[in-house]
């Protein structure tokens, strides 16, 4: 009944006087009511080309669009939603450290880094915030300076800048051990030819029973979502068992891990698929088919 009353009205609302055009001013304003956005170029290309080889009908259109994922997913959390709303549940499941180190982890609106932002529950002593240059942070220049410690009533924060590629260099990180050194979705924006040099860095820089705690995409399920990486800026997305085989490697342990968003449907099936993760707990411990998942590890010394 739905999709009647859609093709009708769309119907009715179409008034160009040349086919090609009429139809593809019915596409637009199908866009336009079901998906509730404007007609995008692929979209645009996609059934321009079924107008041209007259496999286009105002009913396929619909029907297309109603049962899309995009459609279905409009009265839900939107996807990119989802993906920060389980990283702030996985977050707070992770260990109280007294002295961190986050790789990657300045926040362009408060002083106290992403780590926090994310909703850490946990107030370190020391937190120890290494990122590139401000005007060059991923999420755009912070609004305070980095160049000056930060006292809280709880512990004092220093910030640190380079690339992570060449943390060996960082005179000030020399001689500093930590109880935990965390990246979060960082270690995707690394080259990994480096990587094993960080590694190992990390390795050296952890306490007696320090702990290495990362999240990141998980080439098994984003390779489905896009033939590209997720991200422009992305050196590389890991798979779970790649990324085990550079951490044992490196004489790195997963003692614990964690998998967000389940999607089997779309592991198994190789369609992505973004309505199945609402079927699932946000948080798991299986990193299989997740589409982020995240790895506690301990240095073998």
């Amino acid at each position: 009944m739905l999709k009647t009353v859609i093709t009708s009205f769309l119907g009715r609302a179409s008034v160009s006087n040349k086919a090609v055009s009429k139809d593809i001013e019915f596409v637009s304003r199908a866009y336009d009511l079901i998906l509730q956005r404007p007609l995008d170029k692929a979209g645009k290309v996609y059934w321009n080309s079924r107008i041209q080889d007259n496999t286009f009908s105002k009913t396929n259109l619909v029907d297309t669009l109603v049962e899309s994922p995009e459609y279905q997913m409009l009265k839900r959390t939107p996807f990119h939603e989802m993906v920060h709303l389980s990283r702030t549940v996985w977050v707070k499941d992770l260990p109280k450290a007294t002295s961190i180190l986050d790789i990657g982890g300045s926040s362009p609106n408060i002083e106290q880094g992403a780590l926090i932002e994310l909703g850490y529950p946990h107030r370190p002593k020391n937190l120890f915030i290494f990122d590139l240059p401000p005007e060059e942070q991923y999420w755009g220049k912070p609004k305070f300076p980095q160049d000056k410690s930060y006292d809280f009533t709880w512990g004092s924060i220093d910030y640190f800048h380079g690339r992570a590629e060449k943390i060996t260099e960082v005179e000030d990180l020399m001689e500093k051990r930590f109880e935990l050194i965390y990246m979060g979705q960082t270690i995707e924006h690394i080259y990994p030819e480096f990587l094993p040099t960080l590694l190992q860095w990390i390795g050296k820089h952890l306490e007696k029973d320090g702990l290495l705690i990362f999240d990141t995409p998980n080439r098994d399920i984003t390779g489905i979502q896009s033939d590209s990486f997720i991200d422009e800026d992305h050196k590389i997305e890991y798979t779970p068992n790649s990324l085990l085989k550079i951490l044992k490697e490196n004489g790195f342990s997963v003692k614990r891990q964690w998998g967000m968003l389940q999607m089997p449907k779309t592991f198994k099936n190789k369609k992505f698929d973004p309505l199945e993760i609402y079927d699932h707990p946000i948080v798991s411990n299986d990193v299989s088919n997740a589409y982020l998942f995240g790895y506690l590890c301990v240095f073998n010394t």
